[in-house]
């Protein structure tokens, strides 16, 4: 077995930029690159294997064929748990909000979506809309909608490069233009708008909102925190957040490090900061910034290299 580099779906949404095509080396006939899904086994942007014996196949078939490589925990999940993303916003994301997994499969059929962002990049005064200014009623928060005046009740955060900010379901947020995120999440593409700034889309059509939807769902007494979750676990490893989706944990390599991979999950990886290789069973890999590489479970691997890492497992 080896280290599986993956290919990445892209997206081109209006509010993205061109960072990820002009300096993260991600291919693409599109303009813009928005949303780059780093691991995904999602039907609407599917992961490739780029090498080895599994070149060509999607993550998500290789991994209906031999499951045991997700471990134990993801076993649990209906669908595979998690979604990785590269995230360039040159203009401000919508104002949003997502179900909890009660809410979605009621309603929409499909798992909520609880997210959390590791900040990649960031122009100077750049940040992030999470949760709201003080704890409010939902009635407060539906009045502050109809009255067009959401954004004066919202909480922004100015962010530096490491932060990290975690993204409970029913979290009302938005990443703001300027940033480039590592965005580890549940499987879901579901979104609710609740503004866009009365934006367009190529053809002069304003996007969907979804405000009778957002104001079921909506914590109106959360107030985000920034590195709420985050602890130093030794020199080199940082939790950054865990949940029952995911853990996420920022990992510093000046040289070699031997992380160890149990039966519980499989391991994905992803280069944040410079550059390095990865070694799986005496199997050596080229490790490139942006590039992400999904480690079966009960496989440990090796990292040499100067570099950051974003690891996640279920």
């Amino acid at each position: 077995m080896y280290a599986l580099k993956l290919i990445p779906a892209t997206k081109d949404f209006i509010w993205g930029g061109d960072s990820l095509k002009t300096k993260w080396n991600k291919k693409t006939d599109k303009d813009i690159i928005a949303e780059s899904w780093e691991l995904s086994c999602h039907k609407e942007g599917p992961s490739i294997i780029a090498n080895g014996e599994y070149k060509g196949m999607s993550l998500s078939d290789l991994l209906d064929k031999m499951p045991d490589l997700k471990g134990k925990k993801a076993l649990n999940f209906k669908f595979f748990p998690i979604l990785i993303k590269l995230i360039d916003a040159k203009t401000n994301l919508s104002i949003q909000v997502h179900p909890s997994d009660e809410y979605a499969l009621a309603n929409e059929g499909q798992f909520g979506k609880t997210e959390m962002w590791y900040i990649v990049d960031v122009k100077e005064g750049g940040g992030v809309y999470c949760g709201f200014k003080e704890k409010y009623s939902i009635d407060e928060v539906a009045q502050a909608i109809k009255e067009n005046r959401i954004m004066d009740i919202l909480n922004f955060v100015e962010v530096k490069k490491g932060d990290c900010i975690y993204i409970p379901s029913g979290t009302v947020h938005a990443i703001c233009g300027g940033l480039l995120i590592c965005e580890v999440q549940q499987n879901s593409s579901l979104t609710y708008r609740l503004y866009d700034y009365d934006r367009v889309d190529a053809k002069g059509n304003k996007r969907e909102l979804h405000i009778e939807k957002s104001l079921k769902v909506i914590d109106p007494q959360r107030v985000g925190i920034v590195n709420e979750e985050v602890k130093q676990l030794d020199a080199n490893k940082k939790l950054l957040a865990s949940c029952k989706y995911f853990t996420t944990t920022e990992i510093k390599v000046d040289g070699t490090l031997d992380v160890e991979v149990n039966g519980d999950s499989f391991a994905s990886i992803t280069v944040v900061d410079g550059c390095g290789e990865v070694i799986v069973d005496g199997n050596k890999e080229n490790l490139a910034l942006g590039d992400t590489c999904f480690i079966p479970a009960n496989y440990n691997y090796t990292l040499k290299g100067k570099m950051t890492i974003i690891e996640a497992r279920v």
